[in-house]
């Protein structure tokens, strides 16, 4: 059965893209931040637009091989820069590189 997308949830997406920033965050539609575990840390918490991902893949794109069905992942840059977790596909050929800091790093 076929899923309608809501007008709401168009304008939300080109929201996103336009600005970089979500009207959305941490929302129920998914999108998380991870923060880092240090004080000393003044890298800005990633955010990841769970719904932005949706809209072009399917679950099973990520879950469960690249991160299992659970709360409580939190992909390190040392693990990306394997390939592994957001790395996978933010490699610079699938999707943008890790080396766009602040494509990820905007988060509260």
């Amino acid at each position: 059965m076929a899923r309608r997308v809501s007008i709401g949830f168009v304008a939300a997406g080109l929201l996103w893209l336009l600005t970089g920033e979500s009207c959305v965050r941490a929302s129920t539609l998914g999108d998380i931040f991870y923060r880092h575990g240090s004080a000393d840390d003044h890298i800005a918490a990633a955010y990841f637009p769970h719904w932005v991902h949706r809209i072009k893949y399917k679950c099973y794109a990520c879950h469960d091989d690249l991160f299992p069905m659970q709360r409580g992942a939190n992909p390190t840059m040392a693990a990306m820069a394997k390939g592994q977790s957001c790395g996978a596909c933010h490699n610079g050929a699938v999707a943008f590189g890790l080396d766009t800091c602040q494509r990820c790093h905007v988060g509260p």
